[in-house]
């Protein structure tokens, strides 16, 4: 396995992000997910480059000058 951290959704597909969001009452699709990434603030992603898989990711909503927060954690 070979992770890669990458900060920009560049080339994320909806089928790389398949196997978040288990267990919750209303899951987000992978489209939504992939939107959800895209309009953040700032991300950083963890792919599984052999796999061509997204293994993690974070984000954040910032205002870029003093204030940010961290969702889904």
């Amino acid at each position: 396995m070979t992770i890669e951290y990458r900060t920009d959704t560049g080339g994320i597909t909806p089928d790389m992000l398949e196997g978040f969001f288990v267990g919750w009452p209303d899951t987000p699709g992978c489209g939504t997910h992939l939107r959800l990434l895209r309009q953040s603030s700032h991300v950083v992603l963890a792919v599984d480059s052999d796999r061509r898989q997204v293994a993690g990711f974070i984000t954040a909503v910032s205002d870029g000058v003093l204030s940010a927060y961290i969702p889904l954690l």
